[in-house]
């Protein structure tokens, strides 16, 4: 479920030597979510970088100016076993809403510098492929002070996909941001393109020697059929047949469910400092405006398959959203979520409904919704990246259009379950071209476009 570079959301990326063909492969077909071979993915385009004059990140739609500012949580109880034996380090990045008089430095696109891109470009053979995104300008104002108030602001947490580009889901939360969320988007070391931990020390996913670490190529290894088993589960005849398959599957993902649960436990940690965060810093005042005692958590590609399993065991989760992550790993087979979930699906072959037999059981609510003319990075700022759409890592739907579909059922599905306002889109009062919405109710479809 790899969110790499093609969009599957479940790949490996590898590293450039030939006898490392098969890691770097998955980073193409994982990431773009179509089967494309490498050598055409590298030929698709072997100028070095974009033209920044070609790309700007479309600004927020809210009415509320953007903040943005960095914190990093030491989970005292687990060692990084990346890291070993120096304790788990997670990078928070906090988007907010921020006064109105606010002034502060516009926040850099990269949260981790130009390593966040260079690292994912090296996989394809040229390490400056993507430097011109370090250009880019936010709509953000860096530790700028939050906008003032007695509400509480509604509060969610977001997790990016599997090796990702964890600034590359900017312009979703930035929108998000505008309208009234305090989102906490949490960085998990190691297993990002780059990520920060104490002293400003930027870590990779990337060993010395421009390999995935160890971990990484382990869990990668566990999914070299999941196309074919997904396959088989969305063109199974009943339900029954959809859950052997994918129990079959996932008794064999043991390096996966570690790492699933090391996520977990990044977001845990996170949710256990809400109560302490540091004094008379920029993340103490942005946490003191937003409503801790509730929230909805949500991510791309693993990101979202994290959500889903946090939720399980996480009180104060209201409700979980899920863009394009699936199969569903992790315990929600054998459990019930008993909250609202949403499922967001691209245009993927063979994924198109490939956790509905276990979201129908597992979530109050449940609703999915089928994005068309889509792949896996399309529910991302990369839709936006010319150097990938050129090489067809992207689907055919304008790079706009997506961000647009992508920010409207986000922000529709948490407004009507934080804040109780009705969704007219999942509620078939409003359409969206290309998008399918489906309303499941349990055991019972209901469709609408």
């Amino acid at each position: 479920m790899w969110q790499g570079l093609s969009g599957s959301g479940n790949h490996d990326t590898g590293d450039r030597d030939p006898s490392h063909s098969m890691p770097i492969q998955y980073a193409v077909d994982i990431h773009s979510g179509r089967s494309m071979p490498v050598n055409a993915f590298l030929a698709a385009g072997s100028a070095a970088a974009i033209a920044v004059g070609s790309l700007t990140l479309p600004p927020p739609q809210g009415p509320l100016r953007v903040g943005r500012t960095q914190w990093i949580v030491t989970d005292p109880d687990r060692t990084d076993p990346f890291d070993a034996p120096h304790q788990r380090q997670i990078e928070i990045v906090a988007w907010y809403p921020a006064g109105a008089g606010a002034r502060a430095t516009p926040a850099p696109y990269l949260l981790d510098g130009l390593d966040e891109v260079r690292n994912f470009a090296s996989l394809f053979g040229n390490a400056a492929l993507f430097d011109d995104v370090a250009m880019l300008a936010t709509h953000a104002q860096k530790d700028a002070p939050p906008r003032p108030g007695r509400d509480r602001l509604p509060l969610l947490l977001f997790s990016h996909g599997y090796t990702s580009v964890p600034s590359s889901a900017t312009v979703l939360l930035e929108d998000l941001a505008s309208r009234g969320y305090v989102v906490l988007s949490i960085v998990h070391p190691y297993e990002a393109t780059a990520a920060t931990v104490a002293g400003g020390t930027v870590v990779s996913m990337l060993d010395s020697g421009g390999r995935f670490r160890q971990p990484i190529q382990d869990v990668f290894s566990e999914w070299t059929t999941e196309d074919a088993v997904v396959n088989q589960v969305t063109s199974a005849s009943n339900d029954a047949e959809r859950i052997r398959l994918l129990r079959e599957y996932l008794s064999g993902l043991g390096q996966t469910h570690v790492a699933l649960r090391r996520w977990v436990d990044d977001a845990r940690a996170v949710i256990a400092r809400l109560a302490n965060p540091p004094r008379d810093t920029a993340i103490e005042r942005v946490i003191a405006r937003a409503d801790v005692r509730r929230f909805g958590a949500f991510g791309h590609s693993m990101g979202g398959v994290m959500a889903a399993e946090l939720c399980l065991t996480e009180k104060r989760c209201a409700a979980v959203l899920n863009l394009d992550g699936s199969p569903q790993y992790g315990s929600m087979i054998d459990t019930s979520l008993g909250r609202p979930l949403l499922m967001t699906y691209s245009a993927r072959r063979g994924r198109l409904g490939a956790s509905d037999v276990i979201y129908r059981r597992a979530a109050s609510r449940y609703y999915r919704v089928d994005v068309a003319d889509t792949l896996h990075l399309d529910f991302t700022d990369m839709a936006l990246w010319p150097a990938l759409r050129d090489r067809k890592a992207t689907g055919a739907l304008p790079a706009e259009q997506a961000i647009a579909v992508t920010r409207t059922i986000v922000r529709e599905f948490f407004d009507q379950e934080l804040r109780g306002r009705r969704s007219k889109l999942l509620n078939d009062e409003r359409r969206l071209a290309g998008v399918e919405v489906k309303r499941p109710l349990n055991d019972s479809n209901r469709r609408h476009r």
